[in-house]
């Protein structure tokens, strides 16, 4: 049986790339997840301050808050090398969070204006009962969820692209205005993902994974802008991807269910 052999659409190339690179690289992305559970592990020890003191249980857990972002940032450029087929060391692990220190940081204030928006601001607004408090309701609210999709582009375009942390907002919201079908996909894709994390306890696919899919939507959607830089007469509704992705679909392969599994039998 082989998986994908005619998938030309930029969608499907994305699914079978974003599924090939997480097994590929699926006892790394593991322990990288392990990690990162025991991230949330703490930012329950953090919370369960507030029974000491409620000052002291705000301050770790706003430290906690910041660190997770930390390494977060840190798994999102180190999972940029399995988009490129590179297999880093974890000892690489600390240069790219480092790296991503500063748009990690900014990404972290970011989520917490959104956090605000959706605890605060928005059950705010509701409880006026009132004509303008709806109106600014659903503003706010598809001003939240446009945010919360072009910030899934955020630290791709950090990764990959090193603008500023200002320059790269701006192009992620303009990657999701540009790409809203796929862009809604990706949201929809990255739900699936959370979802069938919880199943498995976090580990598969797990943060790591869904960060790599992310940072693989970018890489392929630069094919598209490489293609239109070169060619600008280009209807752009209609992007050659079969073409484009002829390196790419190479380099993945065509792979068999016993191929993948016991890969020395192939």
């Amino acid at each position: 049986m082989r998986i994908g052999e005619r998938n030309n659409t930029m969608i499907g190339f994305y699914i079978k790339k974003s599924f090939f690179d997480g097994w590929d690289n699926l006892i790394s992305i593991v322990l990288v997840n392990v990690c990162l559970v025991g991230v949330l592990a703490i930012g329950y020890g953090a919370y369960s301050l507030f029974q000491v003191n409620i000052a002291v249980g705000i301050l770790a857990l706003l430290v906690w808050y910041v660190f997770l972002h930390i390494c977060l940032g840190g798994v999102a450029f180190f999972a940029k090398e399995y988009a490129w087929y590179k297999r880093p060391s974890f000892a690489d692990f600390w240069t790219h969070t480092k790296e991503a220190l500063p748009y990690s940081l900014n990404l972290a204030w970011m989520n917490a204006v959104l956090i605000l928006l959706m605890t605060v601001v928005i059950p705010f607004y509701m409880s006026m009962n009132s004509i303008i408090g709806t109106i600014i309701v659903a503003l706010l609210f598809w001003i939240t969820i446009i945010s919360i999709i072009s910030l899934m582009y955020f630290l791709p375009v950090c990764a990959q692209l090193r603008d500023t942390p200002l320059k790269a907002l701006k192009k992620s919201f303009i990657l999701f205005l540009d790409n809203v079908g796929f862009s809604i996909f990706l949201f929809f894709y990255t739900i699936f993902n959370a979802g069938l994390s919880i199943v498995t306890a976090l580990l598969v696919p797990g943060a790591s994974s869904i960060l790599l899919s992310h940072q693989i939507a970018l890489k392929l959607l630069m094919y598209k802008y490489d293609y239109l830089e070169e060619n600008p007469e280009t209807d752009r509704k209609h992007i050659p991807w079969s073409v484009l992705f002829l390196d790419e679909r190479e380099k993945v392969g065509q792979r068999s269910l016993k191929g993948m599994i016991f890969p020395w039998k192939e």
